[in-house]
């Protein structure tokens, strides 16, 4: 009996054919056929675009892994794919037939194979499956410039201190508020009384002829939200704002404690103006809105957009913050991060080391930088633990810090000490003039290697001339003998030209003395890169020795575990504050 498995996938939970019942007409299909559907696959609530679900991703490896596997099943070529570009579509059809598997569609009874026939109708399929989710979202931004010019919210998680009013036209229907723990409670727009509350991970879902607009949420939040942005307007600290708001109990719409991270956006949302903003950013991977029309995008990343595209409605809502306020905390925002500049990348450019090598030992947390400033100007640096620093008091309940300099140095001297002692070792030159040897030896081989494959792609050249000269053109061209010899020549050509990278394969070793030199020269550029290097410079070349470092606060501590292959300790010792005789 033949092995099949299956594939379903809807976009959301309130569209297309339940999973379902996609699997039951899958079975069924196989069933007819006396073929064992062993496993079905299945991606809920994700969308046809994304090439990396999960469950097709599953599907891919195990139809490679499984010899067992005959047939791949799915419903449609929609099911498995609207991909925004449809050689996409194509290649992951040949992903699956290159494991040795049938692809068949169950709704026409069609079947992917490597003919052109096949192919055209695949590519035109998967053109038109993508060019659906083309227009969907060229007309959802329509849809959403529409409501948000009559004042009504566009979408997305609701401001704190707002609760989202369901419309059914211009008929109150419902309230929907976010509580602290993470659930949601559905009140009655004319009493306000609950009347239904959703547990932590289920959300309300408006029906599609609704709409949604904002009113202010109960007065303690209300009040919660003015006194932060008073607060900062101030000048506090946002630590001490930050510590406020979850003192008093708040949590955010996922039931979270408020951080840096989570306020900012907030300070920073025009919403609390009463103000209702769209396209300050860019989500869509297949339309921006450019100068009032939607332009199909080349790219996918998220992409903010000028102020000039913005989509702006005054008054939507009651506003909570008053302009002279709001003005104020906008322009500190501004002076922050003139001060404070970062960098693009995953790795902020500043004069810690240890960056993403320090941890913290009570909650496993990483440690950042910070920079003190005494009352008398002098700067201290210093590691804190994120988790901590952040308000997840309860998640790292320690406050501490970690002198950097004296951290910094001990690494850096211990390591210029063993760098020291490397440069002289006999034992780490001889094992240079070894793996010298060995490479020299694999370079040999991949030369014999390339000269073997060159002339069996000359055996199977001479093999096609003689095919082409024995049939006619338009026979040739049908059998693909033409793009056979194409391939073949372009293969050989590739084969000439690692050939010639390795015409120095017989060259002479150098001597020991030479290697010797040589490698004393890469470590003196070493130590001074240590020494007198760019930050980043030093910060990558500790990474290769550094394998991590734990503060314990407790102990009063930091561990500094080092990579074995060249250092076979572990030293312990550095303290928390100022220099300790255990360094």
């Amino acid at each position: 009996m033949i092995q099949a498995i299956g594939y379903i996938r809807r976009s959301t939970d309130r569209q297309e054919e339940s999973l379902d019942q996609q699997r039951a007409k899958l079975e069924a299909y196989a069933k007819q056929r006396g073929w064992e559907l062993t496993h079905v696959y299945s991606d809920d609530a994700i969308t046809g675009s994304d090439m990396m679900r999960p469950g097709l991703r599953q599907l891919i490896e195990d139809a490679q892994r499984r010899d067992d596997v005959g047939v791949v099943l799915t419903w449609d070529r929609n099911r498995l794919a609207r991909p925004k570009d449809p050689v996409d579509g194509l290649l992951l059809e040949r992903e699956l037939l290159s494991a040795g598997k049938q692809v068949i569609y169950a709704a026409t009874g069609q079947q992917a194979d490597k003919s052109f026939a096949s192919g055209l109708i695949s590519y035109v399929e998967h053109y038109q499956n993508g060019d659906y989710l083309r227009k969907l979202s060229r007309d959802t931004v329509r849809g959403i410039i529409s409501r948000v010019e009559r004042g009504l919210w566009p979408g997305g998680p609701i401001p704190f201190g707002y609760d989202r009013l369901i419309l059914d036209g211009d008929t109150p229907k419902r309230i929907i508020r976010d509580l602290e723990d993470g659930s949601q409670a559905i009140l009655d727009p004319d009493t306000f009384e609950v009347v239904e509350q959703l547990p932590k991970g289920r959300r309300h879902k408006k029906q599609d002829h609704e709409t949604c607009t904002l009113i202010p949420s109960d007065p303690a939040r209300v009040r919660a939200v003015q006194k932060l942005f008073a607060d900062y307007s101030a000048g506090k600290p946002m630590r001490i704002v930050r510590d406020a708001i979850n003192a008093s109990g708040f949590r955010t719409s996922r039931g979270s404690m408020f951080s840096a991270a989570t306020l900012f956006p907030l300070l920073e949302n025009p919403a609390y103006l009463g103000r209702c903003v769209y396209n300050r950013r860019t989500l869509s991977k297949w339309h921006r809105l450019k100068n009032g029309q939607s332009v199909e995008r080349q790219d996918e990343d998220v992409e903010k957009r000028p102020e000039d595209d913005w989509i702006v409605a005054e008054n939507a809502w009651p506003a909570l913050v008053d302009e002279d306020t709001w003005a104020s905390v906008q322009q500190r925002r501004k002076d922050s991060r003139n001060t404070h500049q970062k960098t693009s990348g995953s790795c902020i450019r500043s004069n810690y080391l240890l960056t993403g090598l320090m941890f913290c030992g009570v909650c496993g947390g990483k440690l950042t930088g910070q920079t003190i400033k005494s009352g008398k100007g002098y700067r201290t640096r210093y590691y804190v633990c994120c988790t901590h620093h952040n308000g997840q008091h309860e998640r790292c309940p320690k406050r501490y810090t970690v002198p950097a300099k004296v951290v910094e140095d001990h690494i850096t001297t211990t390591i210029l000490r063993d760098l020291a002692a490397l440069r002289d070792d006999d034992k780490l030159h001889e094992y240079i003039q070894q793996e010298v040897r060995r490479v020299h030896g694999s370079g040999r081989d991949a030369f014999e290697q390339l000269q073997r494959r060159l002339a069996e792609l000359d055996q199977k050249l001479a093999k096609v001339r003689d095919h082409l000269t024995s049939l006619d053109t338009e026979t040739a061209e049908t059998l693909g003998l033409y793009s056979e010899a194409q391939l073949l020549a372009e293969k050989h050509r590739e084969v000439e030209a690692e050939l010639a990278k390795h015409e120095d394969v017989g060259k002479l070793l150098p001597d020991a003395d030479e290697l010797r030199r040589r490698a004393a020269a890469v470590f003196d550029r070493l130590e001074s890169a240590l020494s007198g290097g760019e930050v980043e410079e030093k910060r990558e070349l500790i990474g290769y020795f550094v394998q991590k470092i734990k503060a314990d606060p407790d102990q009063g501590k930091v561990q500094i575990s080092l990579y074995p292959a060249l250092f076979s300790r572990v030293v312990a010792g550095v303290g928390f504050e100022p220099t300790t005789s255990g360094l």
